[in-house]
């Protein structure tokens, strides 16, 4: 009795979120020595306090009100990748520089704050909508509505100084971001296309395990159903991998990112398993007609779905290596595919036959180039 006594008296003590802030704490710490997620959150976070206080430094002897103005900018410049930091520092400094020229004209005119001001986001929220500005157009309306409440339109040192701080902002984070471990994401798109080969090799193995064992319509609904989720991940490893080969735009860490980018997966990688994810799915789709037709699971059709899981399982294993080594590997699965096709004279317009033909055409789709049947 005496050791759970024990055990409450320290789980009421104050120790306890002591100690699990310790843990928390270690097991960050352990996290960032290895290349991940969790490392990358801390550099940027780093790199973004870094151009905050370059940005103030810089700025400091302005003594200006508004001197918050360049570490807020220099922050917001500092983004996943080079090419984009550069791209939101010139977009950010035409919003800045358009909504001070809103309330230049505006403070000319010399109309009342309230006229000037809903003339001021009217024009502005207009202005906005011009695509070069991108996604933060608006602020062009709200920067020209600041000055004007603040009666700062017609005072051109103070739209200067609006304008300037920001602009120097921008170009400080965006340079910090570019000379400061310039941030390189090849490898998230090739962990999500790795991810996205081995949830379709899930599929078509399960599919021919319930092929071979007996399977009815509720199990190739079910097979339709994750094949269309797989669309998806298709999706997600197309906006990864597109993320990666972005993140080498403008990067100067060029020497690292072609030993890092060798062997690691690009788009045509994700458009090959995306035309297999759709025979995959046509696969499905026809077996739930088999079944429904027949009542019961045809055996012989297990055996293309093992070579198609092969032929995904070899794919990937091959990623970033030569295109014609993997024609090879590839060439083995799709012939047998083709010969048990052939063999067993089945007809295309059967559905026991399209679902042959539906699996050949997504094996076929992993191999690199055009593939004649």
């Amino acid at each position: 009795m005496s050791r759970p006594a024990a055990r409450v008296t320290i789980e009421g003590s104050g120790y306890v979120p002591v100690v699990r802030m310790v843990r928390f704490l270690s097991e960050r710490v352990a996290a960032l020595r290895r290349p991940g997620r969790e490392r990358e959150i801390v550099v940027q976070a780093a790199k973004s306090a870094l151009a905050a206080l370059l940005a103030l430094v810089a700025t400091w002897w302005l003594e200006a009100p508004n001197a918050f103005l360049a570490p807020y900018a220099a922050v917001l410049a500092v983004t996943g990748t080079v090419y984009r930091s550069w791209r939101n520092a010139v977009q950010q400094a035409a919003v800045v520089l358009a909504g001070v020229l809103l309330a230049y004209v505006l403070g000319v005119v010399g109309a009342p704050a309230s006229v000037a001001i809903p003339l001021a986001v009217f024009t502005g929220l207009l202005i906005g909508r011009w695509h070069r500005f991108g996604p933060d157009g608006y602020w062009i309306a709200i920067t020209a509505v600041i000055m004007v409440a603040s009666g700062f339109s017609s005072h051109l040192w103070h739209l200067a100084m609006w304008a300037g701080l920001t602009v120097t902002g921008t170009l400080i984070g965006a340079s910090v971001n570019t000379l400061v471990l310039p941030p390189v994401h090849l490898r998230v798109g090739d962990d999500a296309v790795r991810r996205l080969g081995a949830e379709l090799v899930d599929l078509v193995r399960a599919m021919a395990d319930g092929v071979r064992n007996g399977c009815d319509t509720a199990n190739a609904d079910e097979w339709v159903h994750r094949a269309r989720q797989l669309r998806g991940a298709v999706l997600r490893a197309d906006d990864a991998v597109w993320y990666g080969q972005e993140s080498t735009w403008w990067n100067p860490r060029r020497r690292l990112i072609r030993r890092v980018g060798a062997g690691l997966a690009g788009p045509s990688a994700v458009e090959r398993l995306s035309r297999a994810v759709e025979g995959t799915m046509q696969s499905a789709a026809l077996l739930a007609d088999l079944a429904r037709e027949q009542e019961r699971s045809d055996p012989g059709l297990a055996e293309p779905l093992d070579r198609l899981a092969d032929g995904v399982d070899a794919m990937v294993a091959h990623i970033g290596g030569a295109d014609d080594r993997l024609a090879g590997v590839l060439a083995g699965p799709l012939d047998q595919v083709r010969s048990s096709r052939a063999e067993a004279g089945i007809s295309a317009g059967a559905l026991r036959g399209a679902v042959v033909l539906a699996v050949e055409d997504a094996l076929a789709a992993l191999t690199p180039g055009p593939v004649n049947r």
